[in-house]
């Protein structure tokens, strides 16, 4: 039954090690974003919802954002979908933290201030599933200590008494 449980949750496994990577992804991409590109504060000038019907009928709904912000000492304006900068939620006139690449002004990242936390929670969730399921199913029990009391390396059974080490193959088989 051990052995079984083992295999069969394999492909768990695998899943969690994928999302492990993944909330890995978003963590390093978050952080690069916060230490390496630059920081402003834009103002929101134009908010509208909109609703989208994709292929298989499902209906999304969003809001096209219009922003103005400064970056690298010239006024620069940006305007799109809110998700594709991370506003989910904002109304004419609000003030939005994000990031902007140095090297193109026009690349924007809010999500690195708010999306880092639930790729922390993924890496650690999926992390430390994977470590308990190598742990208790691969590793757990391979180097037990010997449980005789003897600490002489001959264990003595008879006549046929042979030292410890000559005793037998890998995990004690022969």
């Amino acid at each position: 039954m051990f052995v079984l449980a083992r295999y069969l949750l394999m492909p768990f496994v695998l899943i969690a090690a994928t999302l492990f990577a993944m909330g890995l992804h978003i963590v390093g991409t978050a952080l690069h974003h916060q230490f390496a590109w630059h920081q402003a504060v834009a103002t929101v000038t134009d908010v509208s919802p909109y609703t989208e019907t994709q292929k298989n009928g499902l209906i999304t709904k969003g809001i096209n954002v219009a922003i103005a912000y400064v970056a690298n000492d010239a006024p620069m304006s940006w305007s799109g979908k809110g998700k594709d900068i991370g506003l989910y939620t904002a109304s004419k006139g609000d003030q939005v933290g994000l990031y902007y690449d140095p090297a193109d002004p026009s690349s924007l990242d809010t999500a690195a201030m708010k999306g880092w936390r639930g790729g922390l929670l993924l890496f650690a969730v999926t992390g430390g599933f994977t470590v308990f399921y190598v742990w208790f199913f691969w590793l757990r029990g391979r180097n037990a200590p010997p449980t005789s009391p003897i600490a002489s390396p001959v264990r003595v059974a008879g006549a046929n008494a042979k030292p410890l080490h000559q005793q037998g193959d890998t995990f004690g088989r022969r």
